[in-house]
């Protein structure tokens, strides 16, 4: 079960550039929508919205709590970033209901890297080519991360699935199930540059036909006088 998560907001009145003073004095706006009701304008105080984006992130339910006492479940759908401090400029909130399944990409984190028989001897080394799947559950049971296990890594051969994720009680896979999560790398092959020996040969080559170039050369004026 996911834990609460609560921000404390209050509605808005100012919009587009205006929203500026607001991010001034440490206000963030923030926008609720979904569930076929209005779209709500609100605010919330900077510093609380980012605790509560660090603690859920785009997984875990957010309790959307007015001063006027109504509360929304929601989850994260969108957030707006400065594009160049990266500070949030606005948070949009996507309404749930708690007993009707919902799809969220979760990410995934390797576990036992350490451990994994196919690394051993430098044969090679652990690579995750898929860092997030979809599932499919119920807000309260949508998993923060989900965990892929290295020890099953034995060879070059052996890769972790999506579908070999463990996900948990009420939580089914949405993306695809042959989706590479990790496997062994192999080392990379340093191969001697054989480019320089060509060029080094045909730099002899090349010295050598000068040679008999200029042997030929010397010869010539002597064969001209002798006719």
């Amino acid at each position: 079960m996911a834990k609460n998560i609560v921000l404390n907001v209050e509605n808005r009145n100012t919009f587009g550039k205006k929203n500026r003073s607001l991010r001034r004095n440490g206000i963030t706006p923030v926008h609720v929508y979904g569930l076929k009701s209005d779209s709500l304008s609100l605010q919330a105080n900077e510093k609380d919205l980012i605790s509560v984006l660090k603690s859920a992130g785009r997984t875990t339910p957010v309790n959307i709590k007015n001063k006027d006492g109504e509360e929304t479940i929601t989850i994260v759908r969108e957030i707006d970033r400065h594009a160049v401090s990266g500070d949030i400029q606005h948070v949009d909130f996507l309404r749930v209901d708690i007993n009707e399944e919902v799809e969220s990409p979760v990410p995934v984190v390797l576990i036992n890297q350490d451990k994994a028989p196919g690394t051993a001897g430098g044969a090679g080394v652990v690579t995750q080519g898929t860092f997030e799947i979809t599932v499919k559950a119920k807000p309260f049971d949508m998993p923060n991360e989900l965990e892929a296990d290295c020890s099953v890594l034995v060879d070059l051969e052996a890769a972790i699935l999506a579908s070999d994720i463990i996900l948990g009680e009420g939580v089914s896979l949405s993306s695809g199930s042959d989706d590479r999560i990790a496997w062994i790398q192999p080392p990379r092959v340093i191969v001697e540059d054989e480019t320089v020996v060509s060029d080094e040969d045909s730099l002899e080559g090349g010295e050598e036909s000068a040679e008999e170039n200029t042997a030929e050369g010397e010869q010539t004026p002597s064969t001209s006088e002798d006719s």
